[in-house]
């Protein structure tokens, strides 16, 4: 009789570690010797060559790649707040490369922003500032009511109300 249905089996040592998965002191002393036989027959192999930078998008440059993850992390922020953005990376590397000065959160780093703060991130509508200045700008007026324009409301879902009520 042959069963249809496809039986879910665990593997032997799912969720084990250490000497539950039985790795005792004696078999990882035998593994270790193992390994260590291994890589002196194989001095060529792909094993010691990797070379984690060769694999990076941005290649092998390091502060290229930390501004690529602050790239990516702006997007997201300005998707968060429902800000427009069609900056490319290469549009972003080429402003990078541009700049003369530190990238960062101190006063005297530089940063990209906005020159117009209702419109979205557009290459026409950013520009380099330091930091000092930027944070001293004037904020935009709304003409309609005289005041300071506020952010739009976040696209993230309500809180959710931690509280317990009488009804759970």
């Amino acid at each position: 009789m042959t069963n249809t249905k496809r039986q879910k089996r665990s593997s032997w040592n799912k969720g084990k570690t250490g000497l539950a998965a039985g790795w005792t002191p004696e078999r990882r002393a035998a593994a270790s010797v193992r390994q260590r036989a291994w890589c002196v027959e194989n001095p060529k192999s792909s094993f010691f060559q990797y070379d984690r930078q060769s694999r990076w998008k941005t290649g092998p440059d390091p502060e290229v790649r930390a501004h690529y993850y602050r790239f990516l992390r702006m997007r997201c922020q300005a998707r968060y707040w429902c800000q427009d953005w069609t900056i490319k990376w290469d549009d972003y590397l080429a402003l990078l490369r541009y700049s003369s000065g530190k990238w960062g959160r101190t006063m005297g780093s530089i940063n990209l922003v906005r020159l117009d703060t209702l419109k979205g991130w557009h290459m026409d509508n950013v520009q380099l500032m330091e930091r000092s200045e930027s944070l001293n700008r004037q904020r935009a007026i709304d003409p309609a009511t005289g005041k300071t324009v506020k952010r739009r409301r976040k696209t993230g879902r309500r809180p959710q109300r931690w509280k317990k009520t009488r009804d759970q």
